[in-house]
């Protein structure tokens, strides 16, 4: 039987994505986000689709529950192997439309202070630290494992107003490539896919469904840590 997939920061949009391209592959979900009764009714819809998907309510920044979250979700499921990470700023999900980039908590550069910028570490680049905590000795144990890392094109090429996201993301980009490099050798698989289109239905490269199958081919191949998707 194929590994669990703990997909953080599970969405309508990619996250449900990631969670049935891999599900629909044969691996057991597990979706973990805040919101417990959003998360349920994902993971009731991905169970209608045939996917064996079950909910683990966490807020990401909270390091106890969301290492909590992951071990219950490895009792009940199997063991992890795979973790999909990509918590964000929701963007609206219209083709075309403007974020409140304020509104979602991104700053300009001369307008980023200590507190915007930790803001967005927690959620991008602490979250990840504790859920691959959580998750890594079972796959180092078992010498197989994948860590898949979602981020923003920002990460290498900066943004207007969106300064503070942009130090989280290109921090979460930096350890992942050092991390790859750390656990070349014991079977565990690092990847990271930087995005830099709306995300998007039917918009082709934006599609969440064409992106998790990006991510799925990422993970099947194991032969490169990173790729851009619109830059």
């Amino acid at each position: 039987m194929s590994s669990t997939i703990a997909v953080v920061g599970a969405g309508p949009g990619l996250g449900k994505a990631i969670a049935r391209r891999f599900g629909t592959a044969g691996h057991p979900v597990a979706l973990v986000s805040r919101n417990g009764e959003k998360l349920k009714g994902l993971a009731d819809s991905l169970t209608a689709e045939g996917v064996n998907a079950r909910a683990y309510p966490a807020d990401v920044t909270d390091r106890e529950a969301l290492t909590g979250a992951l071990h219950t979700a490895a009792e009940e499921l199997g063991r992890i192997g795979v973790l999909a990470y990509s918590p964000s700023p929701a963007f609206p999900d219209v083709a075309g439309q403007v974020a409140d980039l304020k509104a979602l908590g991104f700053t300009s550069a001369a307008e980023t202070t200590v507190e915007s910028a930790q803001a967005m570490f927690d959620l991008i680049v602490g979250g990840a630290l504790t859920a691959t905590a959580a998750v890594l000795p079972g796959m180092r144990a078992a010498r197989d494992g994948a860590l898949l890392f979602t981020g923003g094109t920002i990460a290498v090429d900066p943004l207007p107003g969106m300064a503070n996201g942009g130090i989280a993301m290109a921090g979460l980009r930096s350890w992942a490539r050092s991390l790859h490099d750390d656990l070349a050798e014991e079977g565990v698989y690092v990847g990271h896919l930087a995005i830099g289109v709306p995300i998007v239905r039917g918009t082709g490269a934006g599609d969440p469904d064409s992106l998790a199958d990006r991510w799925y081919q990422l993970f099947r191949a194991r032969d490169t840590f990173g790729a851009t998707v619109g830059f």
